[in-house]
């Protein structure tokens, strides 16, 4: 996070960065190997999609493990988390950075990447990556001051953020090749994604009063599975608490008191408004226009 305080060109650069050594590693397996849209099915590929769902769980692990410093040294934590960013799409330091600002921020509805409260489980699914560039976008603005220049820069970063997710799509379809693609990577890539936008939907809770906690999860065959597959992903609240433990399903915490992360000043105005609220509100707004 403080490179991006200090350098205003700091994720532009990353991009670009991206951008050039994803196009050569696609020019050379383009080179080597073309580009076959062809799709040659056999019998035993029907393991891949099992193997894609028994692995899901090991990619944003890891990777969340590096934007941390838990995996290594620094520069094999960084190695892996670039590899792992690339099989994710959206990159390593633009995920370290937006969950740097889930743990400083936590629950927080302007500037946690992704809180839950008032999302049901389907807009949240969907919600993290706009989210997440919102709020950079926003702290970006309160260090460098919202003109002409830092506009242009945040469009600049949207624009190769989005190229380099195309590149790192076409990376994967390049080194794998149409079967493995289709039947192992984009299996393995939802899941991970549902998985994933699980854990922290249900492990973000509401209680009564409004204030939101974070808890572990651990309860039923369905976490205890995930735990294991995720190296404690559902103890969330203890990987809250010490973030550079790499299995938090392992801690023993004492004083296990409740941890409430966000307190609103007003719960009807921290309400999210309902899908068909928000669009009966759009409509009343082009008809009084």
């Amino acid at each position: 996070m403080n490179k991006f305080k200090k350098d205003p060109f700091y994720l532009l650069k990353y991009c670009l960065k991206t951008i050039l050594i994803l196009s050569i590693l696609s020019a050379i397996l383009f080179l080597t190997r073309g580009f076959d849209l062809s799709f040659n099915f056999e019998t035993w590929m029907i393991i891949l999609p099992i193997l894609g769902a028994v692995l899901c769980g090991y990619p944003s692990s890891i990777l969340h493990n590096c934007a941390h410093g838990n995996t290594g040294t620094r520069l094999q934590n960084d190695l892996v988390g670039e590899i792992l960013g690339t099989v994710m799409l959206y990159g390593f330091g633009g995920f370290r950075l937006g969950h740097m600002f889930h743990h400083k921020f936590p629950d927080d509805p302007l500037m946690d990447p992704h809180p839950p409260r008032g999302y049901s489980f389907f807009f949240f699914l969907l919600s993290p990556v706009k989210a997440t560039l919102g709020v950079i976008e926003r702290s970006y603005f309160s260090y460098f001051g919202e003109n002409k220049t830092t506009r242009t820069n945040i469009q600049l970063q949207k624009i190769a953020f989005n190229i380099s997710i195309i590149l790192r799509v076409l990376f994967w379809y390049l080194l794998l090749g149409s079967e493995l693609f289709v039947l192992f990577y984009i299996p393995m890539y939802v899941l991970n994604i549902f998985v994933f936008a699980h854990i922290n939907y249900a492990t973000h809770i509401v209680n009564d009063d409004g204030s939101s906690e974070i808890v572990n999860l651990n309860n039923n065959y369905y976490y205890k599975i995930v735990n294991k597959i995720s190296f404690g992903g559902y103890f969330h609240k203890n990987h809250h608490r010490r973030p550079q433990v790499y299995n938090p399903s392992k801690i023993q915490l004492k004083n296990d008191v409740d941890y409430i992360t966000y307190i609103p000043t007003n719960i009807q105005e921290d309400k999210k408004p309902s899908f068909i609220e928000s669009l009966l509100s759009g409509l009343t707004g082009v008809l009084k226009s």
